[in-house]
């Protein structure tokens, strides 16, 4: 059963909530990853969109530094105190959210992102 959904946040635009009590340590999902070139995803329309990947390896395949995520991958919003992580499976070029804490319904689904921001949190 989906415990989550990709709603209208305000003042963030699109994110992901609870739908569903999600306990400490649940994979909330795993979807499939693109694995794209560092310079594709310098490109504008995936700039916002692509996540470390290859480069996270001590050995990385040239044109897999990056990637961009399917499923809701690419929908949930950073916040400095997340209740999700991310969990990277390379052999399969997929990526899993897993809970960090109890989570409950309504709640919103956030990660860290690790990197420096590009944009102004909302707050």
């Amino acid at each position: 059963m989906q415990k989550i959904a990709c709603v209208n946040i305000p003042g963030k635009g699109r994110g992901v909530v609870a739908t569903a009590p999600i306990a400490k340590g649940e994979v909330v999902e795993r979807s499939p990853v693109l694995p794209i070139a560092l310079r594709d995803s310098e490109c504008p329309a995936l700039n916002d969109y692509s996540m470390a990947w290859g480069e996270t390896l001590e050995r990385c395949e040239p044109g897999t530094e990056c990637a961009v995520g399917l499923g809701y991958l690419m929908l949930y919003n950073h916040s400095a105190t997340p209740n999700l992580t991310i969990e990277r499976h390379f052999a399969d070029n997929e990526m899993s959210m897993r809970a960090l804490r109890d989570i409950v319904p309504g709640e919103e689904l956030t990660y860290d992102y690790g990197v420096p921001l590009w944009f102004t949190e909302a707050a």
